[in-house]
């Protein structure tokens, strides 16, 4: 049996964790999670992961630091990054248009779980 691709998930939010976790599992993915940005950094030198859900708005550092992290890693830039944020992408559209080539898809919350999973499936290709 193959194994699940693993998605790492950073976020803030414990309970949006468990929620995005359990929609991973029922989608056919390994979830892992990071209690937000620096955690989640820390995390992805210990572990690969096939993509990464990022939210934006953490206290301490933001999603876009993380984002920049991610990409100026060249064991890291290849792995596909959605976003995953309670702010629409236009209420940011500075820093989303400064790094819309870092990031694969952009989900505002609350999201449609078929969306979410298609968006993995789609980054994943």
């Amino acid at each position: 049996m193959a194994a699940k691709p693993r998605v790492l998930i950073i976020e803030d939010d414990a309970d949006m964790i468990d929620l995005l976790s359990a929609v991973l599992r029922s989608g056919g993915f390994e979830p892992v999670a990071a209690l937000g940005g620096r955690q989640g950094l820390d995390l992805l030198k210990d572990i690969s992961v096939s993509l990464i859900l990022l939210d934006l708005m953490m206290a301490g550092v933001s999603g876009w630091q993380v984002l920049e992290g991610i990409k100026a890693d060249p064991s890291l830039r290849r792995i596909p990054v959605l976003i995953v944020s309670a702010r629409h992408y236009l209420e940011d559209a500075a820093q989303a248009e400064a790094h819309a080539h870092q990031f694969e898809g952009y989900l505002v919350k609350p999201f449609v779980v078929q969306d979410l999973l298609g968006e993995i499936h789609e980054a994943l290709k």
